[in-house]
């Protein structure tokens, strides 16, 4: 999107701008457009790109305290929440935006964020990039080292997505009103729920609880990638250094060797990290040895890029029974595990997990499929 430079000229001199505040404003605008950013100078003109009204915006910003917009007599909730349960029997906060808010951020996404160039090690949340990309790195290696990141979307504050846009070229109040619409404010009981070893090491964070990535904003994972950018590139400098690979989806960290190379110390990983603003997770720390089950990001690597066997068997075994006793017999056997499930959600649900093994292993996939098609979804 280009910027009318001549117009803009030709409308500052008629109203008696100094030739000092147009030239500023002129290297401003340049350095946005070099860099393919749409040019912004203040939040009205950011309403006015953004096709809204430039009072909704500034409530949306002026709004601290609480997740509730007040504008026009009417009261808006920024976010809604819920909860999604994780593999570990946990639950993870999810904080949706409101329709008016997502679009926003979505501009935000689309038109400044996405354009950030990333490091090639970022596998995750990037278009025609998948999980099966990132295993790929370490595919047959002798040994893998698995580290995760701890409260990684908790850990970029608005003041560090501030840092984000201000860097990209933004004035200071546009970078503020950015991070403001990209983060927000969690409830206290989010923060009380924290176990005690991340208590114990993001202790300034929860006394202070700041606003932060929200899990549901649609540009969450791009800022968290941007942010993540300068550790991932360090370790690709050394990566080259002791000849070992290294990915990163998300908070996901992979480092492995093949029959020559060296990983990196703990405690030097554990360094750079930590000059990054980011914590690892003790807990989740893992070295895996040829020999032994090696996988990365779900998948398995031992011998190629592949879905377990415990799980292509788990699938079989939902369509073999579903053959066996009907769909709804099946359901009925497995009430705890589908509850309130019905049939064309439970097809949509198996269906969807085969079409994942597919996308890792076609050959796997074709029998599955072919049980699939014999299953009377309609008794």
């Amino acid at each position: 999107m280009s910027f009318p430079f001549e117009q803009f000229i030709i409308q500052a001199k008629e109203q008696n701008k100094s030739p000092e505040f147009i030239d500023a404003c002129l290297a401003y605008g340049k350095n946005l457009q070099e860099k393919e950013l749409p040019v912004i100078f203040s939040l009205e003109h950011l309403a006015m790109q953004i096709g809204i009204q430039s009072s909704y915006l500034r409530n949306l910003i002026g709004d601290d305290n609480r997740n509730i917009i007040y504008h026009n007599e009417y009261k808006y909730q920024r976010y809604n929440y819920f909860k999604l349960k994780k593999r570990d029997g946990k639950f993870r906060e999810i904080m949706s935006p409101s329709k008016d808010l997502k679009y926003i951020q979505k501009w935000i996404l689309v038109n400044i964020i996405s354009k950030y160039p990333l490091s090639e090690s970022c596998k995750g949340f990037r278009k025609n990039i998948s999980i099966a990309h990132n295993a790929k790195v370490h595919e047959n290696s002798e040994v893998i080292l698995k580290v995760d990141l701890l409260k990684f979307y908790d850990t970029i504050t608005e003041k560090r997505v501030y840092g984000l846009f201000k860097s990209l070229g933004y004035v200071s109040n546009l970078a503020y009103s950015f991070a403001k619409i990209t983060t927000a404010k969690h409830r206290y009981s989010y923060w009380d729920d924290f176990d005690e070893n991340s208590k114990e090491i993001l202790k300034d964070l929860i006394e202070n609880r700041p606003a932060i990535l929200p899990q549901g904003a649609p540009t969450s994972p791009m800022i968290s990638n941007i942010l993540a950018t300068k550790m991932d590139y360090r370790f690709e400098a050394l990566a080259r250094k002791l000849n070992f690979n290294y990915s990163r989806y998300a908070d996901d960290l992979t480092f492995s060797i093949k029959k020559e190379g060296k990983l990196p110390s703990l405690k030097l990983i554990t360094t750079i990290i930590a000059n990054e603003g980011f914590f690892i997770n003790t807990k989740k720390t893992k070295y895996m040895k040829k020999g032994c089950k090696q996988y990365v990001t779900g998948l398995t690597t031992s011998n190629g890029v592949n879905v377990s066997k415990e799980y292509r068997k788990e699938i079989s075994e939902h369509i073999y029974y579903c053959r066996k006793f009907g769909v709804n017999g099946h359901l009925e056997r497995r009430l705890n595990e589908f509850p309130k499930y019905n049939n064309i959600k439970f097809h949509n649900w198996l269906y969807g997990h085969m079409c994942f093994i597919k996308s890792i292993n076609e050959k796997a996939s074709k029998k599955m499929l072919k049980n699939f098609n014999k299953i009377n979804w309609y008794i």
